[in-house]
């Protein structure tokens, strides 16, 4: 790694590691708490502005990096800044007041068009080349992200370590086959990531909050769609998915269950992939255990497809492994439902 991006990774950590102590002095002075309620699984009323502490490390330290080394590239990656700001700050709103749905859309759309008019889009999926496509294919996967990133964050630590294993990964495949900049953010964002895990690890003393998970998310949805090479960029779409996978697969099955319970996709439930594993028996860190495992073998394979192999052997490799994932998520839903009719028979008439 250059060794500018480790002082900027190491910089952006120790920020978070100052800041934190003092965004929980703030919120215990305000009692700006995350509420208990009954989909909740903590116990205890535990503040949720931990997006205070790595969002602004990460802008600060990553946007000096980026400037330092090229300027040209800072200048076409203010829009994503400016973007992601937009992202953590309707998110924070909602940290503090519940914003209505439409306004919480009108956020998202409002970020996801800034980068798409500066033409930051997938171009190709695999030999296909997209064309227009590419554009409406690129504004889904930005909502589709913002959302997932936000409804995976249930559990101490799992958003932030999903996230930082990703958020490594895309940085070793960017210093192995990109350009030499595109490390640098990713690292420091690991870097900013890793201070709030020491916070939010279990037992939890903070979270990061609706601004935090859906920052995160816009992250991972754009800044991969920088130009990394020409070799990743054939299958950087399958790539994403499969990186994203445990969020993304657990938001597909949140649609489907909510479109089939007639509710509105922003009604929170509590029957998302960590909810399951905790019924079932798991604890919280063995939860937290079993899925950074999966991901930790997904960020192999998929750095592995995006550097080694390439071209169409990769694109055979992700498909697989986004296949395994989603029979993954089957066996646990039916699992669960198993589980579920012994603990709990069904009454005469009762539905699924």
């Amino acid at each position: 790694m250059d060794k500018q991006a480790l002082i900027f990774s190491f910089g952006a950590c120790a920020f978070t590691v100052i800041v934190i102590p003092l965004v929980l002095r703030l919120c215990k002075k305000n009692s700006w708490y995350d509420k208990m309620n009954a989909r909740k699984i903590h116990t205890e009323n535990i503040p949720r502005l931990g997006s205070l502490g790595f969002v602004p490390a990460f802008f600060i330290f990553a946007s000096v990096f980026v400037s330092k080394q090229d300027t040209g590239l800072f200048l076409r990656l203010l829009p994503l800044f400016a973007a992601g700001f937009i992202v953590f700050i309707f998110g924070l709103c909602d940290d503090f007041a519940d914003l209505p749905a439409g306004i919480k859309l009108a956020g998202q759309v409002l970020a996801s068009f800034i980068p798409l008019a500066f033409d930051f889009r997938f171009t190709q999926f695999g030999p296909l080349q997209l064309g227009a496509l590419g554009y409406a294919l690129t504004f889904v996967w930005f909502i589709g992200s913002i959302n997932a990133f936000n409804l995976i964050d249930g559990v101490d630590a799992l958003c932030g370590s999903l996230s930082f294993f990703l958020a490594l990964t895309l940085g070793i495949i960017c210093l192995l086959t990109g350009k030499p900049v595109l490390p640098g953010i990713f690292f420091v964002l690991a870097g900013s990531l890793f201070g709030f895990l020491l916070y939010n690890k279990p037992k939890a003393k903070i979270f990061m909050g609706d601004g935090g998970s859906q920052f995160l998310g816009f992250a991972f949805a754009v800044f991969p769609l920088c130009g990394i090479s020409a070799f990743v960029d054939y299958n950087l779409f399958p790539l994403m998915i499969v990186l994203v996978s445990i969020p993304a697969l657990d938001t597909v099955a949140a649609v489907w269950r909510r479109k089939r319970e007639r509710h509105s996709f922003y009604t929170a439930d509590s029957a998302h992939l960590h909810h399951k594993l905790l019924r079932m028996g798991y604890t919280t860190r063995s939860v937290l255990a079993v899925l950074l495992t999966i991901q930790a073998g997904l960020c192999c394979v998929a750095a592995f497809a995006a550097t080694v192999l390439g071209g169409k052997r990769g694109f055979f490799v992700l498909g697989g492994a986004f296949a395994a994932m989603t029979v993954f998520f089957a066996l646990i839903h039916y699992t669960y439902r198993a589980v579920n009719r012994q603990s709990f028979p069904r009454a005469a008439g009762e539905k699924q």
